[in-house]
């Protein structure tokens, strides 16, 4: 009897370990990604809408975006939001929402306006994609990448300064490379392709490289992983040196 209550109880703990390791296994297939977006500069009119909400509100600086949020830059307004190293900058009544965003995904629909990536690193794992009414924009390489689309999202235009990048729409896929620039007129039945070379810079290139100029020369980069969220601001707030048992502080 007693040998029969010992296994009895084996039986019943071990029913009891594993719900426990099915939840815990659960548990870590639902982990929210650890990458997310972070709008960190904006000027002028700058609108945020949380995944789910119908409401929008002021878009604060450090907030964070993930899967399903939405971002509006209003008229003579400009807004930067950064995915890791990535820098996405918007540009006057432009308006974006991230579709998916974790750890290797970043896809983005643009509905109108003008959006630059410059995405300084792509591991074999990661993608980047931006969704526009007419076609998809996939990056093959790091770079830097302009998009613009018509208020009536009829037609794209396409700007690759340095990388390479895939569209596909309209049951075909074109392939853009540095210093072409490429628009695409139409929707998924018809869309028209027409391929020019590098347009003269306007005041929102000159504006994005300098932010980029300024990145590049970030001191905290040195020490800070750019992968790092916020790395880019750090210089702003004091200098680096080495401090005994710490290292650099």
């Amino acid at each position: 009897d007693q040998d029969n209550a010992q296994y009895q109880a084996q039986d019943q703990g071990q029913a009891q370990d594993q719900p426990q390791d099915q939840d815990q296994d659960q548990d870590q297939s639902q982990d929210p990604p650890s990458r997310v977006a972070r709008l960190n500069y904006s000027q002028g009119n700058i609108s945020f809408r949380p995944a789910g909400e119908d409401d929008w509100v002021t878009g604060v600086p450090n907030r964070p975006m993930v899967t399903g949020d939405d971002l509006w830059a209003d008229e003579d307004s400009r807004a930067e939001v950064h995915v890791g190293s990535a820098a996405i900058r918007l540009g006057a009544k432009t308006g974006i929402t991230f579709l998916a965003l974790d750890d290797h995904t970043t896809q983005i629909r643009l509905a109108q306006g003008s959006l630059i990536l410059d995405v300084r690193h792509v591991d074999d794992d990661d993608t980047y994609e931006i969704d526009t009414p007419n076609i998809a924009f996939t990056l093959l390489q790091p770079g830097v990448y302009r998009l613009d689309v018509s208020q009536d999202g009829s037609q794209t235009v396409t700007t690759v300064w340095h990388g390479r990048g895939r569209v596909t729409g309209g049951g075909s896929s074109y392939t853009v490379v540095a210093n072409q620039s490429a628009t695409f007129t139409g929707d998924e039945q018809h869309l028209d392709y027409d391929l020019q070379q590098l347009p003269a810079r306007d005041d929102f290139d000159s504006w994005a490289f300098d932010r980029d100029a300024r990145e590049d020369q970030a001191d905290s980069a040195n020490y800070v992983s750019r992968e790092m969220t916020g790395y880019e601001d750090l210089d702003e707030y004091g200098s680096w040196s080495y401090v005994a048992g710490y290292g650099p502080c």
